[in-house]
């Protein structure tokens, strides 16, 4: 090895393995996934889905995506379903503008003719938790002073049934998702009726292991050592924001923000297990709403974007679609 390989190797403070992320002592990040070029808003040729953009926080300026089906623009009269989702990557990669989740939201919109919001937040490890809960909790503010009709968004205003709102998110989308659902609990947020939420494939972690969970140490090791490079506050795998079982929050929706619950969890993930406990301990608390579980047999997290063609794929966004038509 050179020096200069060598003064290199010296200015790494954090390299993720797997190679997903590199932090230099300088206080320089290096994202080595995840980096595709952002996909602009519009119309979706194959689906007929159209964009666009809005900046939902003057102060941050972060922004959201909004989708709606193109035959839907065309009648003030139609209201729609709305879905706010929150997009995965652990809180350190991705954005709502990469091409993965822009493609996922215009296939969703148009298989469950539904209108979207899909939220960026600020990322780690430059802006820790809680900041992307912060910019969640800002997004859907912005969603919901558009009840009554009053809001930037004509989309919004004219074509969104507030009374069916559904929060979803993947990974680490998933674990804000059901943040968000009990913050509105807990604030009683006015213009949203949560009429259900969807965990696809959902980040949360523990101290202990719950099921058959891996007890491997190394690598329980790795999933917190990532957690609390997102979070250097953190108390550990035992925190609140990566564990909802170890504080009152899952409880929290037994006096209920939302009446259905879906989780989808994958046979190869190896935090399936909590997707599977959460639904457990809903019924255990006796929360008096439906719970519905979705497994894809052979596949690994977060297939559906990475393959949405995968035989898989298609099963899981009917899935989704088909929670939201059922509606409340």
């Amino acid at each position: 090895m050179d020096n200069m390989e060598s003064t290199k190797l010296e200015e790494i403070a954090f390299d993720g393995r797997p190679p997903v992320l590199r932090i230099y002592k300088d206080g320089r990040v290096k994202r080595l996934v995840g980096t595709q070029i952002d996909v602009p808003p519009g119309i979706d040729p194959k689906t007929n889905v159209e964009s666009k953009d809005a900046v939902y926080s003057q102060e941050t300026a972060q922004y959201l995506l909004l989708y709606i089906p193109k035959n839907s623009t065309s009648s003030s009269a139609q209201k729609l379903p709305l879905l706010v989702y929150f997009h995965g990557g652990a809180f350190f990669i991705g954005t709502a503008s990469s091409p993965m989740y822009h493609k996922y939201l215009n296939s969703l919109v148009a298989e469950a003719n539904v209108i979207a919001v899909s939220v960026d937040y600020r990322r780690a490890p430059e802006h820790p938790i809680p900041i992307a809960y912060h910019d969640s909790r800002d997004a859907l503010k912005w969603v919901a002073s558009h009840y009554g009709g009053n809001g930037h968004e004509k989309w919004l205003n004219r074509h969104v049934d507030f009374n069916k709102v559904y929060l979803s998110g993947d990974s680490a989308g998933a674990n804000i998702a059901h943040h968000m659902a009990i913050r509105i609990g807990k604030e009683k947020l006015d213009g949203i009726n949560l009429a259900g939420i969807m965990l696809i494939h959902p980040y949360f972690w523990g101290k202990e292991p719950v099921g058959d969970e891996t007890k491997d140490p190394d690598k329980r090791a790795k999933i917190e050592r990532f957690w609390r490079l997102v979070s250097p506050t953190t108390s550990g795998a035992d925190d609140p924001w990566i564990n909802p079982f170890k504080d009152q929050s899952l409880a929290s929706l037994a006096s209920l923000v939302c009446s259905r619950v879906l989780v989808c969890v994958s046979e190869k993930d190896v935090l399936r297990h909590r997707g599977w406990y959460y639904c457990e301990r809903l019924k255990k608390i006796g929360w008096k709403g439906e719970v519905e579980m979705m497994e894809s047999k052979g596949e690994d997290r977060v297939f559906h974007l990475i393959e949405p063609t995968c035989d898989s794929a298609m099963p899981k966004l009917k899935k989704v679609a088909a929670f939201m038509n059922q509606g409340p």
